[in-house]
């Protein structure tokens, strides 16, 4: 796919057309790393750290453990 450099104030900037944010998974305003090598620009989602993950737990989103109940079988507890 063929895109563009544009200026952008004093920066640099490249128009992403749709198709190719959403087959990405990016979403518009989303902070992404940024890797630079000669000839090339990468995009990439950063590494989640462990702190970030547990803040977003919510009562909605929480998953109980399934061994949270008695013995439903022949398990040896």
């Amino acid at each position: 796919m063929l895109v563009k450099v544009s200026r952008w104030g004093n920066s640099a900037a490249l128009r992403i057309p749709a198709t190719a944010l959403k087959a990405s998974g990016f979403q518009i305003g989303q902070e992404l790393n940024l890797e630079v090598s000669i000839g090339r620009l990468s995009l990439e989602l950063p590494a989640a750290n462990l702190e970030d993950l547990i803040a977003r737990i919510t009562p909605e989103n929480r998953h109980n453990l399934p061994l949270d109940g008695p013995a439903a079988g022949n398990e040896a507890w």
